[in-house]
Order: structure tokens, then C-alpha cells, then sequence
């Protein structure tokens, strides 16, 4: 196993190589004039030749990449022309880790609320309960970021009743609907599994009971970082309603596309062997059908990571929070401060491709078959 990770680490080497060498030149294709950037559009044009000169713009294509690239690969993204004294990596160690945090937060958050789902849904195929799911994630996924946002920060800061009882009222009907299920079974057989149901039912119960009860008061716009000294209470409760934006349309997809395994998983015959022999349902759903369906599932998680990282400047605008992709859009794109650009495209695109890596690495953890071959 350590041999084929070891492969997969230097098949990374040529990717990441096309990866800066596509962020250098692209970004160096479009147009204007980076001299002007920094002094403005009235400076005389001796000061704009000095400002080039500086930059290093006078030099050939292929020398200011191998300069650059030297550069990064020692942390020396350069510095940013439109905040004098700032260099690019102090600008993106600022808000790259805020950023990983809303990211791996929100994925945390669809996979928490997509995984039993999906197995509900799968379990319970072509029942009520399958089609109400299908048509709640169908109209999750049209749902597009920005207006989640918006009604997700009206619903928690100004209208936290509403979501409040919601919660109360669901729990307590799930709770209150296991309890009926689990009173309905009969047979000495079955009596584990019968408890288990009453136990899962009341624990539901008491949460939804616990949550409105003590439910937070969550900020409108700014981020509380760990570091700030207020405690990790503070910190998720700031980065809550930006990571449930962003897990918004992903429990969705991930429900829909574990659905989907699962169906296809317990009609192989291993699963109609595991059932032969009187295996309990619950144990051939988590441990026998969940793991060869999880492959699309750990796939699509990583690409969803990978896009977060990249992509989170709409929900990052919306809440108030200086990330990278607010870093470079706002700080970068609009203003012309094209080694910020840079900087943060080439180390998005080195996160994307770690994420793969992990991706691939699982494959390894949950197939032997790919192990052994």
C-alpha cells in the first residue's frame, strides 16, 4: 500500500507542474498593465517603466516563471502590488484557513445529514418516505448558493423562532414515529432491534427537546477564528450558517447518489446471501451494502472539498468573511493585483489535487482489490 501511495505522490509532480505553469501564463494573457495598477492611470511614464522594471515584466516569459516558481516553491508568493508591505503569503495564510475550515465544515454537514438519508430512502425504496426525499433533494439542488444564503441568515438572526420549532417539531415526530415502528415489532428475535428503536426514538426526542431549548444565537456577518481566544463555541457558532450554505445543495446530491448505490448494492448476491443467513437489516445496511456504495460518494466529496475551497466567495460575500476566495476575487481579480491571483489560484489548485490524493488513498482503505492488484 505505502508503494502505490508513493506512485500516486509522483504522478502529482507533473500535474501540479501543468497546474503553475497554467496559472502564470493565463494570468499573464489578460489584459492590463499591472505598473498602472499600482500608481494609477495619471502617473508619467518613466514612473510606469521603473514600476515594470521592479516587477520584473521587462524580462522573458519563460525566466520570470522560472523565478516565480523557484520563489513559490520556498513560500515567496511575492509581494501584493495593491497593499504595500503585504506579502501574498501572509495574505493567504490569513485566509486560508478559514476558508478550509467553512469547506471541510460544510462536507461534514452533508455527509452527517446525507448518509442516514440515503439509507432511509434505500431501505424504504419506492415507499412515501422515498418519494418525499426525492422531491425535497430535487428542490434542494435548484436552490443556488447566494439565495440559500440569504434565507438561511434570515431564518437563524432575525426569525430564530421559526427554525426552533421547526426542529422541535420534527424531532419530536421522528422520535414519537420510531417509537410506534418499534412498538409494532413482535418475536423474541427480534427484540434487540426492538430497543434499539425505542433507545434511537427518545434520543431524538431529547435532542430536538435540548436544541429549543438552548438554541444559539448565531452572528450575522464576521468570523470568529480559533486562534481569537473566545473559545471553540464561538468559532463554530460564526462559521455554522456559512458551512450550512455550503453543505446546502451538497446533501442533496449526496443523498440522491448514495440512494442510488445502495439500491443497486443490496440486489448483488452477497447481499441476498448476508440476508440467507438472518443477518439483521441494520447491520446489512451499514456493514455490509454502505461500504461498496460509498466509491461515487467519497469521489463526489472530494470534488465537492475541492470546489468549496475554490468557490466559497458568494457565501464568504453574503456572511462577511475575509477567505481566500474573497481574497482573490475582491483583493486579486478587481483591482488588478495579479500576484495575489496567482498566489491563490496555485495553492487552491494544490489543495484540489492533495484532496484527489486523499480520494485515491481511500480507494485503496476500502477496495482490497486494489491493493492486491
Amino acid at each position: 500500500m505505502t508503494r502505490m501511495i508513493g506512485l500516486r505522490l509522483l504522478k502529482l509532480v507533473p500535474v501540479l507542474f501543468l497546474v503553475s505553469l497554467a496559472t502564470f501564463f493565463i494570468i499573464d494573457l489578460v489584459p492590463g498593465d499591472p505598473a498602472v495598477a499600482v500608481l494609477g492611470p495619471d502617473a508619467p511614464p518613466e514612473q510606469y517603466e521603473a514600476v515594470r522594471t521592479e516587477l520584473g515584466l521587462d524580462r522573458s516569459l519563460p525566466t520570470r516563471y522560472a523565478e516565480w516558481i523557484g520563489d513559490a516553491l520556498t513560500g515567496d508568493l511575492g509581494e501584493s502590488l495593491i497593499k504595500p508591505g503585504f506579502t501574498v503569503t501572509e495574505l493567504i495564510s490569513l485566509s486560508l484557513p478559514v476558508t478550509l475550515e467553512l469547506a471541510m465544515l460544510g462536507m461534514l454537514i452533508a455527509l452527517v445529514v446525507s448518509l442516514p438519508l440515503a439509507i432511509w430512502a434505500a431501505f424504504r425504496e419506492g415507499t412515501l418516505v422515498d418519494r418525499l426525499l426525492n422531491g425535497a433533494t430535487s428542490a434542494l439542488i435548484s436552490v443556488p448558493a447566494f439565495l440559500a444564503g440569504l434565507l438561511l441568515a434570515y431564518l437563524f438572526v432575525f426569525q430564530r423562532g421559526v427554525p426552533r420549532v421547526l426542529v422541535l417539531v420534527v424531532g419530536v415526530l421522528v422520535g414519537l414515529l420510531t417509537l410506534v415502528a418499534a412498538a409494532r415489532r413482535r418475536g423474541d428475535d427480534l427484540r434487540s432491534a426492538t430497543v434499539a428503536r425505542a433507545v434511537f426514538g427518545l434520543v431524538v426526542i431529547a435532542a430536538a427537546v435540548a436544541v429549543f431549548v438552548w438554541f444559539p444565537k448565531f452572528p450575522r456577518t464576521g468570523f470568529v477564528r480559533l486562534t481569537s481566544g473566545q473559545g471553540l463555541r464561538e468559532n463554530l457558532r460564526s462559521a455554522f450558517l456559512p458551512a450550512l450554505t455550503i453543505s446546502f445543495a451538497e446533501i442533496a446530491v449526496f443523498t440522491r447518489l448514495l440512494r442510488s448505490d445502495l439500491i443497486t448494492t443490496l440486489k448483488e448476491d452477497f447481499i441476498l446471501a448476508a440476508k440467507a443467513k438472518g443477518m439483521p437489516p441494520w447491520r446489512i445496511m451499514w456493514r455490509e451494502a454502505l461500504r461498496p456504495s460509498s466509491f461515487s460518494l467519497i469521489t463526489l466529496a472530494g470534488v465537492a472539498t475541492g470546489r468549496a475551497i475554490g468557490g466559497t466567495v458568494i457565501v464568504e460575500s453574503i456572511f462577511g468573511i475575509q477567505g481566500v476566495g474573497r481574497l482573490v476575487v475582491n483583493d486579486g481579480v478587481l483591482p488588478g493585483d495579479y500576484p495575489i491571483v496567482q498566489g491563490g489560484v496555485l495553492v487552491i489548485a494544490v489543495f484540489y489535487v492533495l484532496i484527489n490524493l486523499v480520494v485515491d488513498v481511500s480507494y485503496l482503505y476500502l477496495d482490497p482489490r486494489i491493493r492486491r492488484g
